[in-house]
């Protein structure tokens, strides 16, 4: 029998709106500060002034920041598991991946109940106005059971998530390993199912679960986890990726390979010490987008922690930059870096997991035989001969974050390259 995952490890988050940059002067960071160590499957809201962030526990444990950066502890969403979901899960110890959004004029808190490598699963639901304990209106509502498996179907009913399709009609996203990704209809007065259950993504080996459909412009986007979760420094989750015209798809990778076909684009995986990144949701920052997920710090014993990093869309996919450091990533727009600012020794990763030590001299040149580099308008191109004299080469060409600390791009052949400067 094949082992899966335990609850599945992913951050979700609200999409979130906020007019004016996040306070604070941010350094680039390893990931965010304060309580964010042992944060497993981690959902983001805004209520007012404050974020909070869910995440997997036997209460739901709840974490409270001003800035989406320094997080403290806060008040947990349950005293025990739901009666109900004992009856239908009774070996559940935990309650696992809540996902939170706003519809109906109320926060909705979807939840997973489970035991390690079962079907015998459900999704719940509770609601409240107001998810800030400190307001009149914070009162946690007990929805019951939205959705269930066992092991007569051919999918795994954890791992919600929702989003809202062009008409603000709500959609839930669930599913780990087996049948793989689920999509349902919701009845936004109930929070419940609406219609029939469709897969919309799956893997021949199964190791596919963690869906967060993103809607950006007139497309919708589903991320999702490849491979294995929750074994610490062991992990070898990844975040892949494909898009559709509409919410029920067909979703493709940017091969055009269909995502029910075992397609997904590489988005983020692992490097240096950061094992395993994957559970992801999107959460929006003004006009700027943000990749949320959990990784194994190989500097912490393999603890899961969280990471919010900038999302960079080129020709309409997401390249994922390093943890948010110094702010909103739209300052990007206004970058004065300059080549001689990008002068330096840098950490550079590639998609293989290849790790080159590479220096950037002035006048273009790489400590790395006859390769070369040049920098044009935030765009940074690598140029790697391929053997002798017209051989021709490979590059790379990468977006250079504001601050000069990081880039991000593709080679020729599509495989994600970035880089740390020392």
């Amino acid at each position: 029998m094949q082992m899966f995952t335990t609850g599945s490890c992913r951050i979700l988050t609200q999409v979130v709106s906020i007019t004016v940059l996040l306070a604070g002067s941010w350094e680039i960071a390893h990931a965010q500060e304060g309580s964010v160590q042992h944060v497993h499957d981690p959902v983001i809201a805004r209520d007012g002034n404050k974020f909070f962030l869910f995440s997997t526990g036997k209460d739901i444990p709840v974490r409270t920041s001003a800035d989406l950066f320094s997080w403290s502890p806060s008040r947990s969403v349950f005293s025990r598991i739901p009666d109900w979901a004992l009856h239908e899960v009774p070996e559940a110890k935990n309650i696992w991946a809540p996902d939170i959004s706003f519809f109906n004029n109320k926060f909705h808190l979807y939840y997973s109940i489970s035991t390690f490598g079962s079907k015998q699963s459900c999704i719940g639901l509770a609601t409240t106005p107001s998810i800030d304990p400190n307001s009149p209106n914070y009162k946690w509502t007990d929805g019951g059971l939205v959705v269930k498996s066992d092991s007569s179907t051919n999918y795994n009913c954890i791992d919600p998530n929702i989003v809202l399709d062009g008409n603000k009609m709500p959609w839930l996203s669930f599913g780990s390993h087996w049948g793989g990704i689920q999509l349902v209809s919701i009845n936004p007065k109930t929070g419940k199912p609406s219609g029939r259950v469709q897969g919309i993504a799956k893997r021949p080996s199964t190791a596919i679960e963690a869906p967060f459909i993103f809607r950006k412009q007139s497309l919708y986007y589903l991320f999702v986890s490849f491979d294995q979760c929750c074994k610490g420094v062991d992990s070898t989750y990844k975040v892949m990726a494909g898009r559709a015209r509409q919410v029920q798809g067909p979703y493709v990778d940017a091969s055009g390979k269909p995502m029910l076909d075992g397609g997904g684009s590489l988005v983020l995986s692992g490097y240096g010490s950061i094992k395993g990144p994957g559970h992801n949701a999107v959460i929006t920052v003004g006009e700027s987008d943000y990749l949320v997920h959990h990784f194994y710090d190989e500097t912490s014993n393999g603890v899961p922690t969280l990471q919010i990093r900038p999302i960079i869309w080129e020709s309409g996919w997401p390249l994922i930059g390093e943890p948010i450091g110094d702010g909103d990533f739209e300052d990007n727009r206004k970058s004065k870096i300059s080549p001689s600012s990008i002068l330096g020794t840098w950490d550079h990763y590639v998609e293989d997991g290849r790790k080159l030590n590479v220096e950037l001299k002035p006048g273009g040149t790489i400590n790395a035989g006859r390769a070369t580099w040049s920098f044009t308008n935030k765009t940074l191109e690598l140029r790697w001969p391929k053997g002798g004299v017209g051989s021709g080469e490979w590059v790379d060409r990468c977006i250079v974050s504001p601050n000069g600390d990081w880039y991000v791009g593709r080679n020729g052949s599509g495989a994600l390259i970035r880089g740390v400067k020392r």
